[in-house]
C-alpha cells in the first residue's frame, strides 16, 4: 500500500538546489537515489514528489536533513571558504560533490557544537590567536608557537602520531574544531579552513601522511590567525599573486612553527653551510625526527635559511615527491575501527562536548548519532577510544 503524497509538501525549489550545490547533475544525482533521470527532474519540476523512502534516500546522497525539504525557502548560506589552491586546480573548478559535501558538513556540526554550548548555558572556547596580514613570517610564527604552548623539549620524545595529537590538541585549546574527511583526493584538497567564530574549523584529509597532515594543521592555523576561510592543496606556484603570496606565507608559517629558524642554525652542519651546500638523506631523516616535520619541509628550511640552493632543492623534492607518490600506490589504507574513524572525523573537541551533552541530557540519542555520524551501538566503543591513544 502506498505512502501518503509528499506532493506539495516538498518543496521542489529546495529537490534543484540541494542537488546543485553538491555539484550533481539529474543523471548523477539519479543514480545515486536509485530512479530514472526523469523521475527526479519531474519532483524538482513540482509535478511529483518522492516517496518517504526516496526523500530518505535524497537526503542522505545531498546531505541533508529530511525536515529541511519542507521549509518554504533555503535558509542562508554560509560563506564559501576562499579557494588557495594552484591557479590550474582553481581553473580546472574541481570541487566534487565529496568536498562540497564535506565542508557543508563541517558548517553543520560546528552550528551543531554552539547550540549544545547554548543549551548547557556555557561559553565555547575563545580562538584567540591573531595574526596582521603582513608581517615577518618567522616573527608570526614563533608568537603562534607561544600562544599554542608548545615547546622544543617536550617535542623530544614524540613519535609522528604523538606530534599530529598534540598539535591538534593545542589548537582545540583555543577553540578550534578540527576535523578530518576521507575519500578527497589530495590534489583537491589538502586542508580547509572555516573562520566563523567561535569555534573555527580546520578539515584535514586522512590520506595525507601524518607529518603532511601536521604541516596542513599549521597552515590553516595560520589562515585562521589572520581570518581567512581557505581551501588548499598547500603546493607554492610560481605564479605571482594574493592567493600566491598568502599561500607561501601560510607555508613559511608553518615550516618555521615546526623547525624555529635559532633551532637549525645551531645546528652544527648547518651553522658551517651556504648556497652550495648540497644535503644527505641522513641528515634530513636526522632533523625530520627531530622537529617532527617532513624531509621535504627541513629542506626547504634550509633554502629559506640559505643554506642550499633552489636547483638543489628543486632536484630533492621531485625525488620527495616521487617517493611520496609511490607510498600512496603501495599502501591500501589500512584498517582503521570505526569508533576511531568518528572520533578522527569529528574531532576530540566535537566529539567530546557531544558525548558529555548526551551524559547531560541535553541531547537525544538519535540527535548524538545525527552529529557524530554513528549508531548509538558504537557509543562504548566511542567512549573508550575518546580515553585511549589517538594515531590519528
Amino acid at each position: 500500500m502506498a505512502g501518503p503524497s509528499l506532493l506539495g509538501i516538498v518543496n521542489p525549489k529546495l529537490l534543484e538546489w540541494a542537488r546543485t550545490a553538491c555539484a550533481l547533475d539529474i543523471p548523477a544525482a539519479a543514480h545515486k537515489i536509485g530512479v530514472k533521470p526523469e523521475k527526479v527532474a519531474a519532483w524538482e519540476k513540482g509535478t511529483a514528489a518522492p516517496s518517504i523512502a526516496q526523500l530518505r534516500k535524497l537526503a542522505d546522497v545531498y546531505r541533508r536533513a529530511v525536515s529541511f525539504f519542507f521549509l518554504n525557502e533555503k535558509p542562508r548560506a554560509a560563506k564559501a571558504p576562499t579557494d588557495f589552491r594552484r591557479f590550474e586546480v582553481r581553473r580546472a573548478e574541481r570541487s566534487t560533490p565529496e568536498l562540497l559535501n564535506a565542508i557543508r558538513e563541517a558548517q553543520a556540526k560546528r552550528d551543531a557544537a554552539l547550540e549544545i554550548f547554548k543549551d548547557m548555558e556555557d561559553t565555547p572556547p575563545e580562538f584567540d590567536l591573531t595574526l596582521r596580514s603582513e608581517g615577518d613570517p618567522e616573527r608570526a610564527a614563533a608568537k603562534l608557537v607561544d600562544q599554542l604552548g608548545i615547546t622544543l623539549s617536550e617535542r623530544a620524545n614524540w613519535n609522528d602520531y604523538r606530534a599530529l595529537r598534540a598539535w591538534k590538541a593545542a589548537a582545540e585549546a583555543h577553540g578550534v574544531l578540527v576535523m578530518q574527511v576521507s575519500r578527497i583526493p589530495l590534489d583537491e584538497m589538502r586542508g580547509c579552513s572555516l573562520a566563523m567564530f567561535p569555534l573555527p574549523v580546520i578539515l584535514l584529509n586522512s590520506t595525507d601522511s601524518v607529518l603532511g597532515r601536521v604541516f596542513t594543521l599549521l597552515h590553516e592555523l595560520t589562515h585562521l590567525a589572520r581570518h581567512e576561510s581557505a581551501l588548499c592543496d598547500t603546493e607554492e606556484s610560481t605564479r605571482q599573486g594574493d592567493v600566491e603570496s598568502t599561500e607561501a606565507f601560510c607555508n613559511h608559517v608553518a615550516g618555521a612553527m615546526l623547525i624555529p629558524q635559532e633551532a637549525l642554525l645551531a645546528e652544527p652542519l648547518v651553522q658551517s653551510a651556504n648556497r652550495r651546500t648540497e644535503w644527505s638523506n641522513d641528515f634530513l631523516k636526522r632533523m625530520r625526527n627531530r622537529f617532527r616535520a617532513s624531509r621535504e619541509v627541513v629542506l626547504r628550511r634550509l633554502l629559506i635559511l640559505g643554506k642550499t640552493s633552489r636547483e638543489s632543492y628543486r632536484k630533492k623534492r621531485e625525488e620527495f615527491q616521487d617517493e611520496y607518490a609511490l607510498l600512496r600506490s603501495e599502501q591500501d589504507g589500512g584498517f582503521v575501527p570505526f569508533p576511531r574513524k568518528v572520533v578522527l572525523g569529528n574531532g576530540r573537541l566535537l566529539t567530546g562536548l557531544v558525548l558529555d551533552a548526551y551524559d547531560s541530557r541535553m541531547i537525544t540519542g538519535s540527535e548524538l548519532s545525527r552529529i557524530l555520524g554513528t549508531k548509538l551501538d558504537h557509543l562504548t566503543a566511542i567512549v573508550s577510544e575518546m580515553r585511549g591513544p589517538d594515531i590519528a
